[in-house]
């Protein structure tokens, strides 16, 4: 496994990343997502939270302020303070429950992006395995990820205790402060300590961030190997290509001789070139090479054009020039107009001379 590992010196190619995005195997810090978890959850207790459970402690003042006027004997009454307090604190611990969840999903979806791990919903008889489980649990990752929880924890306390250590004498002297300033002196004491444990846990996750990609990276690194074969499955096999282009080109030779009983003439060398150009009298545009070939092909389109009355013109400058530089299909550039209107010139003297005789 050590040798296998250490062959793996290739970056991942664009589809192995994509294959592995597919298993659902993407770099992803936790901590990252517990960061923002955790400043959701400041957020909510600073600014949310007092807002929403504002009924809830005006249904509890019934308790606190004129307890002796609730009639615990008398269910229904009682039952019904409970009913509206349940349900009041259900309504105020919905909006943080719901801005949890959006934190998580943003934290989640700003690393990765969006991902349909496909591969997770298969059922693997593998998964049943105990062996298998206690593979994982004792895997080399495994007890890396055991010592940086260890590493974490002990940050994030000795900061905590770092931070909270200065404020214990305060402790002492809330029991003789009044309940409002009390709750007021606590949540001071509260937001001192979540800074201290943000500014932990934000060190740790922007750690863990670039370690997550540089594991992702070293574990889909790829042997020469396997990137060759990657490049020729990509590529296709040399024979299959080989065998379609030899039937692109016999469908473009096949084309290429049904237009040759439609040209305007042909221009031989007189045995090796054959090109047919096609020329419609009025026409804006240039002559236009229909078929051309040499030696085998050259001599088919003679013959084509010899069956079908086509004028067949000797001249091999012109038709080497033509065959060497212009391409199916395409008109003939500047260069040639001069020499092919004297043969194209000659071909309808001949036309009107036939036709005459």
């Amino acid at each position: 496994m050590a040798e296998d590992q250490d062959s793996r010196t290739e970056d991942p190619t664009g589809k192995r990343v994509s294959q592995a995005r597919g298993r659902g195997q993407v770099a992803m810090s936790k901590d990252a997502t517990m960061l923002v978890i955790l400043l959701a959850s400041t957020v909510t207790c600073y600014s949310i939270l007092p807002m929403t459970m504002r009924p809830v402690l005006m249904l509890m003042r019934r308790f606190i302020e004129q307890p002796e006027r609730i009639t615990v004997d008398v269910e229904p009454s009682f039952e019904t303070l409970l009913s509206e307090i349940a349900a009041a604190l259900a309504w105020a611990l919905l909006p943080p429950f719901l801005l949890m969840i959006t934190a998580a999903v943003v934290a989640s979806i700003a690393q990765t992006g969006f991902i349909w791990a496909t591969d997770k919903f298969d059922f693997n008889l593998n998964f049943l395995n105990p062996f298998n489980g206690l593979g994982k649990i004792f895997s080399m990752r495994q007890l890396v990820e055991f010592g940086k929880g260890l590493i974490k924890a002990a940050i994030v306390g000795t900061v905590a205790f770092t931070y909270v250590s200065p404020e214990l004498a305060k402790i002492e002297t809330l029991t003789g402060m009044e309940p409002i300033a009390m709750t007021q002196e606590l949540m001071h004491l509260l937001l001192h300590l979540m800074i201290g444990v943000l500014l932990a846990i934000a060190a740790i996750a922007l750690f863990d961030y670039f370690y997550q990609k540089w594991s992702t990276l070293q574990q889909l690194k790829m042997t020469k190997q396997e990137v060759k074969d990657e490049h020729k499955n990509a590529e296709g096999d040399p024979h299959i290509k080989g065998r379609m282009r030899q039937i692109r080109m016999s469908r473009a030779r096949k084309r290429m001789m049904a237009a040759v009983p439609k040209a305007s003439v042909v221009i031989t060398n007189p045995t090796h070139y054959s090109v047919a150009l096609q020329y419609e009298m009025g026409t804006a545009g240039a002559p236009k090479v229909v078929a051309k070939g040499v030696d085998f092909l050259a001599r088919k389109i003679r013959e084509i054009a010899t069956e079908h009355d086509v004028p067949i013109i000797e001249n091999p400058p012109v038709a080497r020039a033509l065959y060497a530089t212009v391409e199916i299909d395409e008109e003939i550039p500047p260069e040639h107009y001069k020499a092919v209107a004297e043969i194209i010139g000659y071909v309808m003297k001949l036309k009107r001379f036939k036709r005459a005789s």
